[in-house]
């Protein structure tokens, strides 16, 4: 056999080695950690296989980055729950982006204008750590957010704020 043909083979065989290990890194290990790097500092995400319910699931730890990656803006921010009252005929524990609602979860609902999966900072709420927006809303448009809780008393309790919202620049 020539020398070029045998390094053909090899290449070959090495190409398919490459796909395979990035199929079995990418969809069967059950949890990535992505870390967005800012500077000196990062904010570290945990995320869910394919194979699990989707999506980005909630974030680990942050540290506040620099300014410069934020934008901050004014919000009226109010509270729902996956009830009926809240969400009406859409109280399936599923939200508008596909994500499947766990107990303790913390998120936003948006308006259309931030992308699912923007992470807001909003004082009060998630101990202060960032959180994503996973959901939208019919009464969800301009500088309005709702944010999740498991339960009615707990969105009722929250009430009406109005919050400068830090927004992560991606």
């Amino acid at each position: 056999m020539s020398q070029k043909k045998e390094n053909q083979i090899w290449d070959w065989i090495e190409s398919i080695l490459y796909f395979i290990s990035v199929f079995v890194i990418g969809f069967c290990v059950h949890i990535w950690w992505v870390e967005i790097h800012t500077g000196n500092q990062k904010i570290e995400i945990v995320r869910n296989s394919p194979r699990s319910s989707g999506g980005i699931q909630s974030v680990a730890s942050a540290v506040n980055p620099p300014e410069s990656y934020f934008t901050t803006e004014k919000f009226r921010v109010t509270a729902y729950c996956p009830c009926s009252l809240c969400c009406g005929k859409f109280a399936d524990n599923v939200t508008s982006c596909g994500y499947v609602i766990r107990p303790g979860d913390r998120f936003i609902a948006a308006p259309p204008e931030y992308d699912f999966n923007t992470m807001m900072f909003v004082p009060g709420y998630a101990k202060d750590k960032p959180v994503m927006v996973r959901d939208r809303g019919g009464a969800i448009k301009g500088k309005k957010l709702d944010v999740y809780f498991d339960t009615h008393q707990e969105a009722l309790n929250w009430g009406v704020k109005y919050l400068d919202i830090k927004i992560y620049n991606n």
